[in-house]
């Protein structure tokens, strides 16, 4: 029985340099996209707090 990834997946498509796919599989074998999948995750996330954190409140806009 196949292993379950967590949440739900969705099946793109994703155009990537070769040589960092050879290098990819290289270093993490098969199951190579998991980590890209993962780093892919913690950039976004980490890109919603700093959207939350500097995001503008009606009083930061000028008075003209």
């Amino acid at each position: 029985m196949p292993t379950l990834a967590g949440p739900p997946l969705r099946k793109v498509t994703l155009n990537l340099y070769e040589e960092d796919c050879l290098l990819g599989e290289k270093l993490y074998g098969y199951g190579w996209t998991t980590m890209v999948r993962d780093v892919w995750a913690a950039h976004l996330a980490r890109a919603a707090v700093e959207a939350r954190r500097t995001r503008i409140k009606l009083g930061d806009l000028p008075n003209d």
